[in-house]
């Protein structure tokens, strides 16, 4: 199954009779969306030969139409029949439905991706509408908790922060530094192989690999984190940074200054002072912690390079530049980020403009408008204005596969990841050799992914299993369970008496 972007949708059509068509016709403007609202309307047309063509038009923006959008003249009454996806900036958001009722209307309605079938007040389309003339419904309205609010790219792997708090990594994931914890974050950073989160507390939580101690974050509260390669820092609402991990470059030893902003380097660190001025320390063998005097709003570490983001929206680079990483463009950006050879900016149209290394595509920023970027080792990702995030680059550990919106369960495998949509459906993405990230159809309750393997629970509470059968690991027994785990080479399930049973289990050494 695609990973398809979604966003605003709804469908319907107004109008009854003569007098009904100027009710119908209700060209007030929308009010405007909250931070987690969807809205749209369904639009509809007669056509000539009988059949009612429809489609979705967002509110504030012009129409859409899916493939499938024609409602046949003669169809079986009081059957549903669907569209194919309605997409807005590249992310599907769902589906309009239509029936023909006894009377000769044509009633309209919209299921947003994951969600349950919306009926607008207005949502019935007369027998004897004019032909040509677009109808359309009432607004339609929809809270979509689960898009993305930020995007953060790391070495191998990349997060993203939903709206409501949760945090979903994908790609790879050896050490767990794709497999989050559960929701109440405010912000995300991945770093090469572990992640941290800022929680809505001002705590801040780290996964994944820890051996110089760069996820042991320390208490207190803090505005902001910033996860790198073998160290990783924070910064205190009072101002002040504090880094923890490896510090075989003085990476981690914080100048006593106050800061607005902190950033992460391979063996470095730069923080945004709160006089404009940039000061990085730690290594700094090619000039990359020597931040030029001048005035910023932001500063990016990468792997070898630092970039700024200057007052003007102007971007200055400098440290590593063998593959032009620093030459930064002309114009006007509100963002930027430096990944591992390569940099992107956020161009204050909304557009994403790369440069540097181009050696897996990480530079090729796809066309639309943005509001986020975010750089990795050899990828990139960007946050459209619908809350979709795409990737670009390298994807040896499906780190730009990132998923669509509304999961409501994950789990991270060794070097894949599988999500519950709120469906039923399971998506997979990530490492495939054997077969771990295919998922198959039909609707579940669970999921668990483990190494070269992933087994999923069916709301009947059978167990199926998929990807590497080296010990007979996906050949799923006949019980019926009400909960799976899955291991190295072997899997558990919970029965609904509450006995716990594995399955395919290692031979013992010999002797044993």
């Amino acid at each position: 199954m695609p990973n398809i972007a979604r966003r605003t949708v709804a469908l319907i059509i107004l109008a009854v009779a003569i007098i009904a068509a100027a009710v119908a016709l209700d060209l007030l403007p929308s009010a405007s969306a909250q931070s987690d609202e969807q809205t749209g309307r369904i639009v509809a047309r007669r056509l000539a030969d009988g059949r009612t063509e429809f489609g979705w038009q967002p509110t504030g923006g012009e129409h859409v139409l899916p493939t499938g959008r024609f409602f046949p003249a003669n169809v079986d009454h009081r059957r549903w029949l669907r569209s194919t996806p309605v997409e807005v900036d590249g992310e599907e958001i769902g589906r309009i439905n239509a029936r023909l009722r006894d009377d000769g209307r044509i009633e309209f309605a919209f299921t947003p991706t994951g969600g349950e079938r919306i009926l607008p007040p207005s949502r019935y389309f007369p027998a004897g509408a004019r032909i040509g003339r677009w109808l359309r419904s009432t607004e339609i309205t929809w809270n979509d908790a689960s898009r993305f609010a930020a995007v953060s790219a790391g070495d191998w792997h990349t997060c993203g922060l939903r709206t409501n708090g949760e945090i979903t990594c994908w790609g790879g994931s050896r050490s767990g530094e794709a497999d989050a914890p559960g929701r109440a974050f405010s912000a995300v950073s991945a770093g090469e192989g572990h992640t941290c989160g800022l929680r809505t507390s001002g705590a801040i939580e780290c996964w994944g690999w820890n051996g110089a101690g760069q996820a042991g974050a320390p208490n207190g509260t803090f505005s902001a984190v910033s996860a790198g390669a073998w160290h990783t820092c924070g910064l205190r609402t009072s101002g002040a940074v504090v880094c923890w991990g490896s510090d075989n470059n003085g990476q981690t030893v914080s100048p006593s200054n106050l800061f607005n902003a902190v950033s992460v380097g391979s063996s470095r660190t730069c923080g945004l002072r709160t006089n404009g001025e940039i000061t990085c320390w730690g290594g700094s063998r090619s000039g990359e912690a020597d931040a030029p005097d001048r005035t910023f709003s932001a500063v990016s570490a990468g792997f070898n390079h630092t970039c700024g983001l200057q007052t003007s929206g102007a971007i200055v680079c400098w440290g590593w530049n063998r593959a032009g990483q620093a030459d930064a463009p002309d114009g006007t950006f509100s963002a930027v980020s430096a990944g591992g050879s390569h940099t992107c900016g956020l161009h204050t149209s909304g557009a994403i403009v790369c440069w540097g290394w181009n050696g897996a595509g990480q530079a090729d920023a796809p066309g639309g408008v943005f509001s986020a970027v975010s750089a990795g080792g050899s990828h990139t990702c960007g946050l459209r204005t619908s809350g979709a995030i795409v990737c670009w680059g390298d994807n040896d550990w499906g780190q730009t596969d990132a998923p669509g919106r509304a999961f409501s369960a994950v789990s991270a495998g060794g070097s894949h990841t599988c999500g519950l949509r709120t469906s039923g459906a399971i998506v997979c993405w990530g490492d495939n050799d054997w077969g771990q990230a295919g998922a198959p159809g039909g609707v579940f309750s669970a999921v668990s992914a483990g190494d070269w393997h992933t087994c999923g629970l069916r709301t009947s509470g059978a167990v199926v299993c998929w990807g590497a059968d080296n010990n007979g690991q996906t050949v799923s027994p006949s019980n019926l369970y009400s909960a799976i785990s899955v291991g190295s080479s072997r899997a558990c399930g919970l029965r609904a008496n509450g006995v716990a049973e594995c399955w395919n289990l290692p031979p013992p050494p010999i002797g044993e």
